[in-house]
């Protein structure tokens, strides 16, 4: 009993340790691009089917730890794509946006592998790719109902 207490209390002490470094990071970070220092100088054309979208991409630890934070909204013919540079297991969240998204996690081969559909801000949840990944495309909340998007679809980048 008292060694799965203690468990029980390591592992509430780990994520109460890592939300606080991440709320601290995001804290950082948001104030850093408040002050204009946030910078994303590369747009991709990505095709989900017969719709193309302009994705911003974040593809440095400050753009992706970043995100959409400080955004106010995405309409459907723009996005962000998190490019991770090699496949792994990742994750995303919520704390601190501003609106809803859709979130897909694309495998080095452009395979849609995971669909987190209308994910709300500041949920408090983690949306982790669970398969190998190198991306993860943002896009606005209820796009891949709206345009047919599923797991198994191939997007291609250009």
């Amino acid at each position: 009993m008292k060694g799965s207490v203690a468990i029980t209390l390591s592992l509430v002490t780990g994520v109460i340790a890592f939300t606080c470094i991440s709320f601290a990071q995001e804290r950082q970070l948001h104030n850093q691009s408040a002050s204009g220092d946030q910078t994303y100088t590369k747009k991709i054309s990505i095709t989900l089917g017969e719709k193309t979208i302009k994705a911003v991409v974040a593809d440095q630890e400050k753009t992706l730890l970043e995100g959409l934070l400080g955004y106010d909204s995405l309409t459907d013919d723009e996005g962000m794509l998190l490019d991770f540079g090699k496949p792994g297991q990742y994750a995303i969240h919520m704390q601190g946006m501003k609106f809803p998204i859709d979130a897909l996690w694309i495998d080095a081969r452009g395979v849609v592998k995971l669909i987190y559909e209308q994910i709300q801000p500041n949920s408090g949840r983690i949306y982790p790719s669970v398969y190998s990944c190198r991306y993860c495309l943002e896009t606005r909340s209820g796009f891949c109902k709206r345009y047919g998007v599923k797991e198994g679809d191939k997007i291609r980048l250009h």
